[in-house]
């Protein structure tokens, strides 16, 4: 399959959902002024082909301003009052003047740890073991710092109450799988640049990989580095998903699942690596593991992705689709890409299980 040519201009575009783009006018306001800029358009250009992604600039921009950029940090520190053209123009013009900015951290990856998605994997988890798994190897594929490799342990706010490291949710439905989840013996994360809860360069990368309008993420991002901290411990693999995938998996506990989980992971991968990880991912499934992804099939055509006879309840949802143990991957779903809300439908039963996460 041969590959478009890279499309910057398309690229900042459509990196923000409908949904999004409501919600965060400013950073839609900077994403159409970059798109507009042959500055920005060149930068994205010039990252790794795997990184061409509008977010890696974001982030740069974020960095820099949480640095104190003497013109970058009062913008980013006003941003919650400030005009989103203004905000917008202010910060195009600095990343104009000084390209650096941006181009000094190009070596790095998107790696937004959004513990959010622990929402979908953790509803995944309790049908699964409804159905019958009940005891799980977890592989978590561009795992970051490894935030998604504890579904069973976050906390759910359904009531307003305050907790900065629980995930916050309203539950529009009864959920169909209440309980507990499938339960996890072994944590494997993959990653090209597995991060570390350790190391303060990395914790202030990922806080930069989020958005600045949202700074309730930015406070849970704290609360949960220091308290996974104590919690069971992970084995990280350095690599990218087809080098390590066989490793991880032949780590699994005796008796256990392997469930392999990505989310918006696959997109960053060429046609081709899509096609090789989709056969790699269904070898494992014809010898038992399930496979779990939460992706827009848009952005996923080389995994084949399965057609789904339910759109997204809102404008820019990604799909979950399951592999389970010796089946083809089936659509049991949809949900925000970042876990905000979630539509599920499993099969064989029609109920619809949704879910907001806020």
């Amino acid at each position: 399959m041969q590959e478009s040519p890279f499309d910057a201009v398309a690229a900042y575009r459509r990196s923000l959902s409908p949904e999004d783009r409501d919600r965060l006018p400013r950073y839609a306001a900077l994403i159409d002024a970059l798109a507009e800029s042959e500055v920005a358009c060149r930068l994205l250009g010039e990252a790794p082909s795997g990184q061409r992604n509008p977010m890696l600039v974001l982030a740069a921009l974020h960095f820099a301003a949480r640095a104190g950029d003497e013109v970058l940090a009062p913008l980013y520190a006003t941003i919650a009052t400030i005009e989103p053209s203004i905000f917008a123009r202010y910060t195009v013009d600095r990343l104009e003047k000084t390209p650096s900015l941006v181009r000094d951290q190009l070596h790095r990856m998107t790696q937004t740890n959004e513990p959010g998605r622990s929402a979908v994997l953790v509803s995944v988890l309790r049908e699964l073991r409804a159905r019958g798994v009940r005891d799980v190897h977890l592989v978590d594929v561009g795992t970051s710092m490894g935030l998604n490799l504890y579904p069973d342990l976050y906390r759910i706010n359904v009531s307003g109450s305050r907790d900065p490291a629980a995930l916050h949710a309203d539950y529009l439905t009864p959920h169909g799988t209440e309980g507990n989840p499938a339960r996890i013996h072994q944590r494997i994360g993959i990653d090209p640049n597995p991060l570390t809860p350790d190391s303060i360069d990395d914790v202030r990368w990922l806080e930069a990989c989020l958005w600045p309008e949202e700074p309730a993420r930015i406070e849970r991002l704290h609360a949960l580095v220091e308290e996974m901290r104590a919690w069971p411990p992970a084995t990280r693999l350095a690599g990218t998903a087809l080098e390590r995938i066989d490793e991880a998996v032949a780590l699994c506990t005796p008796g256990a699942t392997p469930v392999i989980f990505h989310s918006w992971v696959a997109a960053y991968f060429s046609i081709d690596e899509q096609a090789r990880w989709r056969e790699r991912v269904m070898d494992h499934v014809a010898t038992g593991a399930t496979w779990v992804f939460l992706e827009h099939p848009d952005y996923v055509r080389g995994m084949a992705p399965p057609a789904d006879r339910l759109s997204s309840p809102r404008p820019g949802g990604s799909q979950v689709v399951v592999a389970e143990s010796f089946r083809q991957p089936a659509p049991w779903g949809w949900a925000h890409p970042h876990g905000r809300w979630i539509a599920l439908a499993s099969p064989p039963s029609d109920d619809i299980v949704r879910t907001v996460v806020r």
